[in-house]
């Protein structure tokens, strides 16, 4: 009998030391997985520093593009203007100068029966024009508006040539918007 209770002893023992490998075994595992969790924790903390620093730098470019435009504006109002602009500039123009209040792209885009991306593309040759095109941003969308100042300056010495048919154009959509209503 001792024969037998030996023999249980041991495989009791071994048992508990396969157990004991097992668990200890459980717990490399979940130490390396722990491991990988904590790398992959700071590799997303280095990523999103560098996404952070991006950012910044992207702020400080914008801010200093929106310097340069207004600078741009400030020569351009002061000096006299030879600008050319073609014929659909000149309708968005008109819409700008007659509406003087910030618009949208879709809505100068539904006034002057441009298709958006035209409309988008000429204010951004107007913009490089040194056309003072005012923007603000408000909730995502873009606003646009003829700086005040310059509007008034249209106005006394009109800066800007306007072909005859643009104006032809412009005065007959306004005719039908005004009979249509």
């Amino acid at each position: 009998m001792l024969d037998t209770e030996r023999h249980a002893a041991d495989d009791s023992s071994d048992a508990l030391d396969n157990l004991k490998r097992e668990v200890s075994g459980i717990r490399e595992e979940i130490d390396e997985h722990l491991q990988a969790i904590n790398d992959n924790t700071s590799e997303q903390e280095i990523h999103n520093t560098y996404i952070c620093e991006i950012d910044n730098r992207l702020t400080k470019i914008e801010e200093k593009v929106d310097q340069l435009h207004f600078l741009l504006r400030q020569l351009v109002s002061r000096a006299k203007l030879s600008v050319e602009l073609s014929k659909d500039e000149q309708r968005i123009f008109l819409i700008l100068y007659t509406h003087g209040k910030f618009m949208k792209t879709n809505e100068i885009s539904a006034r002057t029966w441009l298709d958006l991306d035209i409309v988008e593309e000429s204010l951004a040759s107007m913009l490089d024009k040194g056309i003072p095109v005012e923007r603000e941003i408000l909730d995502g969308n873009v606003y646009f508006r003829l700086n005040k100042e310059f509007r008034l300056r249209q106005a006394k010495e009109s800066i800007i040539k306007i072909d005859t048919d643009v104006t032809s154009q412009f005065q007959n959509t306004l005719l039908r918007q005004f009979f249509s209503s």
